[in-house]
Parts: C-alpha cells; sequence; structure tokens
C-alpha cells in the first residue's frame, strides 16, 4: 500500500510537471463536439485527403511491431514516406489549404491528419538534414526548444508546430477526448498510426475505433491488473482534465472497453488506477516493402474530408 501510495504521489508531481506545459482546455466554454457538428449527409467534401490515404496504406504495417515491453505496434516506413511523391503532393496540400472554409467535422478531420503527416514530416527532415536516423522523436528537442514547439511544417501558408496544432487547433476548438486515441507521436507507447486517412464522413465512427483499438492493447492502453487497478496509458494521466479526470476516465473506460467481463468487474469495484511506462522509441518498420510495384489501393473509397 505504502509503495502505491508513493507511486501516486509521483504522478501527481508528473501531472503537475505536464500542466505547465498542456494547456488546461477542459474550461475553455464552447468547444465544439463532433455529434452536433456531424458532416452533412448530403454535403460535398471539400478538401481530398486521398494522397495521405495512399501513404498510409503503402507505409503503415498494421501490429508489425514489438518495441520493448510494447506489443502490436503499427510500425511506419519512414524512408519509404520520404521518397514517395503521394506525401510531398500532401504537404503542398496542407500548406495550400484554408482549413476556416470547411465544415467543423471538416476541420477536425483535417487538423487530425495534418498533425500525423506533420508529425512524420519532421522526422523525415531532421534525417535528411543531418544524414541520421534517430531512436525518437525526443531526440529532435534541443536546449532552446522541445520538438513539440518547433516548426513542423506548413499550413494554411503560414509555419506550424506540433504544439500549435494539438493545443490550438484541435483542444482549445474541440471537446473531444477521443482526440487523443487519433493524434500519434511517432512513438512507440503512442496509440497506433491508423492506416487510413481521418475523413469526416466517417469520422466518429473512426474516432471511436481508434479509443477501442488502443484501450484493447494492454501493452500501453489499458489492462486490468490481478489486484484490481487498471494500468493504463501515461495519455490519460498527462490529459486527465480533457477525459473529465479521475471520474471521467473510469466512464470513459466503461464505454469503450469491449470486454465485457472486465466491463462488469470494474462496475463492481472502486476505480483505483497506475499507468504504464512511456516509451518515446519510434515506431520504425524494418520490414521493407517494395512499395513502388504494390497494387494501388481503392480509390473509389471516398476520402475527401
Amino acid at each position: 500500500m505504502r509503495i502505491y501510495m508513493f507511486e501516486r504521489f509521483l504522478n501527481y508531481l508528473e501531472y503537475k510537471g505536464a500542466s505547465k506545459t498542456i494547456p488546461n482546455a477542459s474550461k475553455i466554454s464552447g468547444r465544439k463536439k463532433l455529434q452536433q457538428n456531424s458532416f452533412p449527409s448530403d454535403a460535398v467534401a471539400s478538401f481530398d485527403h486521398g494522397k495521405w490515404d495512399r501513404v498510409l496504406q503503402y507505409h503503415v504495417d498494421v501490429a508489425a511491431g514489438n518495441i520493448d515491453d510494447v506489443k502490436g505496434i503499427n510500425m511506419v516506413d519512414y524512408d519509404a514516406i520520404a521518397k514517395d511523391p503521394n506525401f510531398s503532393d500532401y504537404l503542398t496540400q496542407l500548406e495550400e489549404a484554408d482549413p476556416t472554409k470547411l465544415y467543423p467535422a471538416e476541420q477536425l478531420a483535417f487538423w487530425i491528419n495534418a498533425y500525423n503527416a506533420l508529425c512524420i514530416n519532421i522526422i523525415i527532415q531532421y534525417e535528411t538534414e543531418k544524414s541520421v536516423k534517430i531512436q525518437s522523436i525526443t531526440n529532435l528537442t534541443n536546449k532552446d526548444n522541445a520538438v513539440w514547439n518547433q516548426v513542423a511544417g506548413k499550413v494554411a501558408g503560414a509555419d506550424i508546430s506540433l504544439n500549435t496544432i494539438e493545443h490550438e487547433r484541435l483542444r482549445k476548438e474541440w471537446d473531444e477526448p477521443l482526440v487523443h486515441a487519433c493524434i500519434v507521436c511517432a512513438s512507440a507507447s503512442c496509440p497506433n498510426l491508423r492506416p487510413e486517412a481521418f475523413v469526416a464522413a466517417r469520422l466518429q465512427e473512426q474516432m471511436e475505433e481508434q479509443m477501442k483499438n488502443w484501450i484493447k492493447n494492454p501493452t500501453k492502453g489499458a489492462k486490468l491488473l490481478d489486484d484490481g487497478k487498471v494500468q493504463l496509458s501515461r495519455i490519460f494521466l498527462w490529459f486527465r482534465d480533457d477525459f473529465g479526470s479521475h471520474e471521467g476516465i473510469a466512464n470513459f473506460l466503461l464505454k469503450y472497453w469491449q470486454e465485457e467481463d472486465v466491463k462488469e468487474k470494474l462496475k463492481k469495484q472502486k476505480f483505483s488506477h497506475r499507468y504504464f511506462t512511456y516509451s518515446w522509441k519510434i515506431n520504425r518498420t524494418t520490414n521493407k516493402k517494395d512499395w513502388q510495384h504494390d497494387s494501388t489501393p481503392d480509390d473509389s473509397v471516398q476520402l475527401q474530408a
């Protein structure tokens, strides 16, 4: 018990430390909910994510990797993406876009895709410039600037960082904790990078599926321990206010945990939890595919925002 209480104290200190760099968006009034801003069934999407979708289909290996204690990781071929014209074309699209003209649901899909694409971009740019292969995205942090605050690319003609997208365009605009299952910071313990683009017409379904898949991974999402405690991703610690703090996290797990026997146990006991160690090692695949000669993904799928 003493060890657990000490662990809780350390987690509290970690949360307070994270709060110095993570703005508390939960107190901002007027944030949008996707269910109240769903994409109209008769609307025509105005931003095409098809090239990004092809990048993901070609270069993400689903549940193909294990890194340390983290299993079932979607692994990414950064070298191949760097050479894929679909990726450079998509970056140009982001730079030339005007997301303010999109439907709200299109905007949410746009910024989730932009975060994931620009996270890959900042790694590719660094590795190309330095002629090195990083072991973690945190290797890009320097004495002047954390990687999250560095320019990751351009959107709407302006330089933008990953923190600006996450906090300003996503968390401060949207009351959607599901976002945390969808944006991926290139690390083993992150939720898995989805092997398709997010699109407005299916966004609720896609985001909920991401959360369910994340939670059901017992090495980085959630796991019921033998002592009845739930082990969680540290993302639930750092962003606990987004999930509604302690009680909100418990309700969130009950909603998205797919194992009914686990849910029944959670309902019958007081919710207590601890956290996984977070691995920042890069989710880089070693399984190189001849993607230039693979069959083209099905372009008949609706890929516009």
